[in-house]
């Protein structure tokens, strides 16, 4: 009918060909010759994510595509009720962007200080402003809302599948526990659930992999700079004791600063 598949791949080819088309604005274009023309809206979010991947020619091996492909049989394996018979770990994937700036959040367990996960795993969600407000649907993506959002009343931390929680999702169970991946420790640390979880902040993740806050520590590691003088950085960029600061004198250590330069 020319209305939804073939609109696509047209759409597809402009986005290519003239990169300041919008998939909105392609679509209007194609709409003054052809009026009928609507994707669907599957069609249509897959369109958006061509175009934020870049238009590649080769779109089977991009990063972002082969998590799109994920979630797809997570959803399927989800609407007939069983676990998804295999489990993307991030860690064990290719990232995209690199090394993120700012400062870099660790997650790590309060019994045995073994780290859990890092800024890149983790999965951001935006706080309901009230208990008033409407709640996301259930059926919301894996990844959650971008927004940087206000954790003050959540007492979880979700994270995308990480290769230490392997043991717990080859059970193939929709839901479980946590355990510290450490074999000394194996304390309980949080739970994961397929169908989804609602933070205590009101919003749903789906599906959910969560860190109970009161099992874990979050260390808050600053980014590395280039030390004048040579001085050098501890892996939490921290001065070493000893390194020389600005004014050439020497730098105390934590329990005497305060006290002036010797």
């Amino acid at each position: 009918m020319g209305k939804s598949r073939s609109v696509t791949v047209t759409i597809a080819y402009l986005l290519r060909q003239y990169p300041e088309h919008t998939v909105a604005s392609a679509l209007s274009l194609i709409q003054e010759s052809r009026p009928i023309a609507e994707p669907n809206d599957g069609f249509m979010a897959q369109l958006e994510l061509y175009k934020e991947m870049g238009c590649p020619r080769d779109i089977e091996a991009h990063p972002r595509y082969q998590r799109w492909l994920y979630r797809q049989e997570v959803d399927v394996a989800l609407a007939a009720g069983m676990a998804p018979e295999r489990v993307r770990f991030e860690d064990e994937e290719t990232q995209e962007g690199g090394i993120s700036e700012g400062n870099e959040v660790e997650l790590r367990c309060r019994k045995c200080r073994r780290t859990l996960a890092t800024s890149p795993y983790l999965i951001t969600h935006l706080p309901s402003a009230s208990k008033t407000a409407p709640t996301p649907s259930p059926k919301s993506p894996i990844a959650s809302l971008d927004s940087p959002p206000d954790h003050v009343a959540c007492t979880h931390h979700f994270l995308h599948p990480l290769s230490w929680m392997r043991p717990a999702l080859d059970q193939g169970l929709l839901s479980g526990r946590l355990e510290c991946p450490n074999q000394k420790c194996l304390a309980q640390i949080g739970r994961y659930a397929w169908q989804g979880m609602r933070c205590s902040c009101g919003i749903w993740i789906l599906p959910a992999f969560s860190l109970h806050k009161g099992r874990v520590d979050e260390v808050t590691k600053r980014p590395e700079k280039v030390q004048s003088q040579g001085a050098g950085k501890d892996g939490f960029g921290v001065a070493s004791v000893g390194a020389a600061d600005e004014s050439g004198g020497i730098r105390l250590p934590p329990g005497m600063r305060g006290k002036g330069n010797l």
